[in-house]
């Protein structure tokens, strides 16, 4: 998966321990909260991108998450739609346009996901859809649309929830801060257009950052690592997320090609 998709994906993701759980029949994080009520009809977070071009942080553009609630083949369920937007300067950089939509039941659990995205030269059309057939399995099926037209059809199987980019930010808001550990690891598989791959988040602790408005945040530290095939793990993205209730990401930190990209809440 692209690293510009997790830019925008992982605005809203975290908020995670490691328990058993059960329902879930996978290591989970203990909800604080049902996911209905941080799934909000109407909610809308909005950030500025900036990208560090020799050593320069430019303003580079723009991304928002929006919720509204739903119906989606007679359940009652909330779409969430992310966007992203480099602006002129960015683009003789690296052009982004991207939009990624998902529909989840009041749980979160994900029922269609659609991303729709030109990240530089690339143009990315997938969609999945989401069923559990009986208690203990879940499916993904998944098309994935090629700029030349042709499509690739894929299904996996999981005998724990199988999450998108979106609906595991949702999920992961509902969870209890109080249960992390420091350099607790967390795996959860979710679907990249081919595959379904597994995904490890790293509790690195707490640490007050700066916002945009110059007030401070105290925030829990995440680490998305990704093994780098040689025996070790390369750090992907770090993002800072609100010590309080709404758990809601502050500021994310990548890595890039061409130099150093973050994302602050507006």
């Amino acid at each position: 998966m692209k690293k510009t998709s997790y830019i925008l994906a992982l605005l809203i993701l975290i908020s995670i321990g490691l328990k058993p759980n059960a329902a879930w029949g996978t290591p989970a994080l203990l909800a604080s909260d049902s996911a209905a009520a941080t799934l909000i009809d109407g909610e809308r977070l909005s950030y500025t991108l900036f990208f560090n071009w020799k050593f320069v942080w430019i303003k580079a553009g723009d991304a928002s998450l929006t919720t509204r609630s739903t119906t989606y083949k007679g359940t009652d369920a909330y779409r969430s739609t992310l966007l992203g937007c480099t602006n002129k300067t960015a683009d003789a950089i690296f052009r982004l346009r991207d939009t990624l939509t998902t529909i989840v039941r009041s749980d979160a659990q994900p029922l269609y996901f659609v991303k729709h995205c030109q990240e530089g030269d690339d143009i990315v059309y997938e969609r999945a859809w989401f069923t559990q057939p009986k208690a203990g399995t879940y499916i993904a099926k998944q098309t994935k649309v090629y700029v030349d037209g042709h499509e690739r059809n894929t299904e996996f199987s999981r005998t724990a929830p199988i999450f998108d980019m979106i609906s595991l930010m949702q999920y992961a808001r509902t969870f209890d801060m109080s249960t992390l550990k420091e350099n607790q690891r967390l795996v959860y598989p979710m679907v990249t257009g081919k595959k379904v791959e597994e995904q490890t988040l790293i509790y690195l602790g707490k640490k007050t950052v700066e916002k945009l408005s110059g007030d401070k945040a105290p925030c829990h530290v995440f680490s998305l690592v990704q093994a780098d095939g040689k025996g070790a793990e390369a750090e992907l993205l770090r993002f800072f997320i609100s010590d309080d209730d709404k758990h809601i990401p502050i500021q994310i930190d990548i890595t890039l090609k061409f130099g150093t990209a973050k994302a602050k809440l507006n």
